[in-house]
């Protein structure tokens, strides 16, 4: 029983180390179709050993070279591991704002700087495409279409009612 959780043990450990640098669930995406259903294959026959308390030593070294084959496959293909690169501001409340190109990278940053806010550009697409359905974002999407170069300075929440106030002018 021990060294089957020693076994596992070093193979989280390895796995994480492995996750840092390339991305959680990353690396099989990087690489050929063949070779990412045979690892799915031996991941499976490691989750099978764990669960029936056997042969759970060798399945998690099988495993692992599975996950060095993964690595040599995605640096031949030309992929490279996480930069940790994100661009940042300041926000109004005082946190800082870090926006990364994608969900890999934002993993990579917000577990680098945790006292910051991290989204990857495509959630920042899915936020703005759902705000701009509101009347706020409407009015504010109109603006910035209207006057070339407008840019939001502040922001508030508001009632319905009070969006539909006359115009003083």
């Amino acid at each position: 029983m021990r060294r089957q959780q020693d076994a596992l043990f070093e193979y989280d450990r390895k796995v994480r180390a492995v996750e840092a640098e390339w991305g959680v669930d990353r690396l099989p995406w990087l690489v050929d179709e063949a070779l990412r259903g045979r690892f799915e294959e031996q991941m499976d026959r490691l989750n099978q050993a764990i669960d029936n308390m056997q042969d759970i030593e060798h399945q998690a070294a099988v495993t692992l070279r599975g996950v060095e084959a993964l690595v040599n496959a995605a640096i031949a293909a030309g992929h490279k591991p996480l930069t940790g690169e994100y661009w940042e501001a300041p926000m109004p409340s005082g946190k800082v704002l870090a926006v990364t190109r994608d969900e890999y990278e934002a993993g990579k940053v917000a577990a680098d700087h945790r006292d910051m806010s991290v989204y990857s550009i495509g959630e920042i697409a899915t936020i703005i495409d759902e705000w701009q359905k509101t009347k706020a974002g409407v009015l504010t999407e109109t603006a910035k279409q209207m006057f070339p170069g407008a840019a939001v300075e502040s922001f508030k929440t508001q009632t319905a009612k009070e969006l539909n106030d006359e115009i003083p002018f």
